[in-house]
């Protein structure tokens, strides 16, 4: 028989009221969730998905324990002194939105790792409760969006080290490509170039080369005036706390366009998800090149530079160098059938 344990709070994050927290990290990272397990963004109307929620949860999960029977214990985003760790367990978070969907709400503190930014919500939305009160006395959280938001956590994190990122690919439309897809190539993307420190401009290209692939010839037709964006998390920790070291946002439409229409796409994502270490200088030089070419081109309509990367390829030092890692000697020479006006 279904049972609700409902703890009274002044403010509680939950199905019913996702709107009123919308952009806080932990319904950002419960809307990666909805996105990529059933193709649909966080809001009420996920109420009536929940079973398929529940499935879906577990079978992303079980997935994760045959490559890895520990999984569960990989929490997932960074926690502070203060944060009980039971409630970031991945097997936990598929048992929260399971026992949601069978009737059993429960409702929890909100952990500091998912308060972040709600001290100036308290203060401001909660003026009865004193400075000196603890965040997580004043907001919770339903457990089908305390489980969502792990889940979604590891979904869009990308790497972690001193700083651990997460992206996520808003597009209007998950429902009409394989968003699974999409969303893993991004990721792929934004792990290679950040643990090799490469260039802001390269992430960008490469995530638009995700989108140009995925979406091909139909990239016109279903986005059309509709934004695409890439959101970014990066968090970091100093002490006993956890700081939001940036949230960024870029629109990526046009230049996924620009990019498919240069007939690129595969090639450049190919050598920015393999993003060359340090040691390969050249390599890493002719990357950052071309990514500055192709945002020229979407930009000013201005080929120049693409000329100038072509010149690079037909340099026989170049291809000595390119010879010498991974597979970028068939990616590079991908790259001469650019389309380019002449």
């Amino acid at each position: 028989m279904a049972s609700t344990r409902k703890v009274q709070f002044p403010a509680l994050i939950g199905l019913d009221t996702v709107e009123t927290f919308r952009e806080y990290i932990i319904t950002w990272f419960a809307d990666v969730a909805t996105t990529y397990l059933i193709n649909r963004r966080l809001g009420r109307a996920v109420k009536n998905y929940v079973e398929t929620l529940c499935r879906e949860a577990e079978e992303y999960v079980a997935g994760l324990k045959k490559k890895n029977p520990e999984a569960c214990r990989d929490v997932p985003v960074i926690l502070t002194p203060d944060d009980d760790a039971d409630y970031f367990d991945l097997c936990k978070a598929v048992e929260m939105i399971c026992d949601y969907s069978r009737g059993k709400v429960e409702t929890y503190p909100l952990q500091p790792a998912f308060s972040l930014e709600f001290t100036e919500y308290v203060r401001s939305f909660v003026p009865q409760v004193a400075d000196r009160t603890l965040k997580r006395k004043v907001v919770g959280i339903e457990s089908a969006i305390q489980g969502l938001a792990v889940i979604g956590a590891h979904i869009s994190r990308s790497y972690r080290g001193k700083e651990w990122g997460y992206v996520f690919i808003d597009v209007p439309n998950p429902e009409v490509i394989d968003f699974r897809k999409l969303s893993g190539m991004v990721a792929r993307v934004a792990s290679s170039v950040n643990l090799n420190d490469g260039g802001k401009l390269s992430f960008l290209v490469g995530a638009a080369s995700a989108v140009a692939l995925v979406y091909g010839k139909t990239l016109n037709e279903v986005i059309g005036k509709s934004q695409l964006r890439l959101e970014s998390i990066r968090l970091t920790k100093s002490g006993r706390k956890v700081f939001v070291k940036a949230f960024d946002v870029f629109e990526l439409s046009n230049l996924a366009r620009r990019i498919f229409r240069l007939g690129v796409a595969s090639p450049v994502y190919g050598l920015i998800s393999s993003y060359p270490p340090r040691e390969k200088r050249t390599l890493r030089s002719f990357v950052e090149r071309l990514s500055k070419a192709i945002v020229i081109c979407e930009l000013h309509n201005e080929y120049s530079e693409m000329y100038a990367i072509m010149r690079v390829i037909e340099s026989k030092s170049f291809m000595k160098e390119v010879q010498s890692y991974e597979n970028w000697a068939e990616l590079v020479r991908d790259l001469m059938r650019v389309r380019v006006p002449l």
